[in-house]
């Protein structure tokens, strides 16, 4: 067995063996032969994309699984595979997973939380399609459940998820509300990776209002949780989140160094989601560092993989770090267009962090092309946002930069 089929079987062992044992498990792996599409010939299945191995993978172990589990152990089974799925940036195949999961429940009236936690999940899904209105109707019917069945590990949950949809849209004092909400909620409980989620959004509110030193031991003390429970998935993105925060303090080499940890650590995950992100950041790194060449190679495959999972916020943003680059690259025209479409973007999903982010970039760009009047309207078009949310520091950067 070759490696990237040996971590396939692993994955999918580490997920049945909780429900059928691992004699069990075992015999089902072997049955679907690790994903090969064309058994009579399995040379041919290198003409499928990963994607569909994994879907075919997932939906043979629900048939071997369906009859021989309990109706609530099958149910988790779909929602660990859901996980799964959305780990890999397979958002489709994972909000599939989840709809299986509400069918299921409306039989087995019984299993509120395994319902409460699909529509949570299905919540996260479309925020990372940017469809807010979507999004929170699905968090508040996971929450009413959850209410009812008395459930404060999944109302910290919900929380969490909540303050990442304020925090996205650049809505950050109720954001922050949430964030404590859900920490409260978790007082005298054994939730470590959860306790440890919510802090890890926590230090990205600070900072992004530029607390630092809060935004630091925030990941610190999650990254602890991580690597002590071995979660791939948090590990990479909080040692990405360590990264910006070098990046934002002018440390570069470590800025570059925690990107290149959590890009390996992603790529041993299948993380896609993770793995695009960080090539957009160190493609920002190399922009300020002057290294072009660098910079273009990793903005293009955050880009192919951004398009690849739908990810219209971090597209949005990789506009706007293209329009960077071709302003440096003295490409006006494009470098217009591009921060021109990021804005579009961020307006159409309501982003407002990344807006006002993008709005000072074309301010940049105006100023340098002695366009005064125009920079001037980009730049205190960011300063409103920056003033209601009290970033001391963007403010007096761009007060500087205007003489106000």
């Amino acid at each position: 067995m070759n490696n990237k089929n040996h971590k396939k079987g692993t994955e999918y062992l580490n997920i049945l063996t909780k429900y059928i044992g691992p004699v069990r498990s075992k015999e089902v792996i072997d049955k679907i032969g690790l994903g090969s599409l064309s058994e009579a010939n399995p040379a041919l299945d290198k003409n499928y994309p990963e994607s569909f191995r994994l879907r075919s993978n997932i939906d043979r172990i629900i048939t071997y699984t369906e009859n021989t589990t309990t109706p609530k152990k099958h149910i988790n089974l779909l929602l660990d595979f859901s996980n799964l799925a959305l780990s890999k940036g397979e958002l489709f195949l994972s909000s599939d997973l989840l709809s299986q999961v509400l069918f299921r429940t409306i039989e087995h009236k019984s299993l509120l939380d395994e319902k409460a936690n699909a529509f949570m999940r299905m919540g996260e899904i479309s925020s990372m399609q940017a469809k807010w209105d979507e999004s929170f109707s699905y968090i508040n019917k996971g929450r009413k459940i959850f209410e009812q069945n008395n459930n404060f590990k999944g109302l910290s949950a919900c929380d969490n998820l909540l303050g990442t949809l304020y925090s996205e849209r650049g809505i950050l004092p109720t954001a922050r509300k949430y964030f404590e909400k859900g920490i409260e909620r978790l007082k005298g409980k054994r939730a470590s990776d959860q306790l440890a989620n919510i802090l890890v959004n926590l230090g990205i509110l600070n900072h992004m209002t530029g607390n630092i030193e809060d935004s630091k031991k925030n990941y610190e003390k999650a990254l602890k949780y991580y690597l002590k429970s071995d979660n791939l998935k948090r590990i990479a993105q909080t040692r990405h989140n360590l990264g910006m925060l070098y990046f934002k303090e002018g440390n570069f080499d470590k800025a570059l160094s925690q990107f290149d940890i959590s890009m390996k650590v992603s790529t041993k995950d299948q993380n896609c989601v993770t793995l695009a992100i960080s090539f957009l950041s160190k493609a920002h790194v190399y922009i300020t560092i002057n290294k072009m060449s660098s910079a273009v190679e990793n903005i293009e495959r955050a880009m192919e993989l951004s398009h690849q999972i739908n990810d219209r916020l971090t597209i949005a943003d990789i506009y706007k770090v293209r329009g960077i680059i071709e302003r440096k690259r003295k490409n006006y025209d494009s470098s217009e267009n591009y921060l021109h479409t990021s804005l579009r973007i961020n307006s159409e999903l309501g982003n407002r962090l990344n807006h006002a982010e993008t709005s000072v970039e074309l301010g940049k760009l105006y100023m340098e092309l002695r366009k005064n009047q125009k920079g001037r309207e980009a730049f205190l078009n960011a300063l409103k946002y920056y003033t209601r949310i009290n970033d001391a520091e963007e403010i007096e950067k761009i007060k500087s930069i205007l003489k106000i």
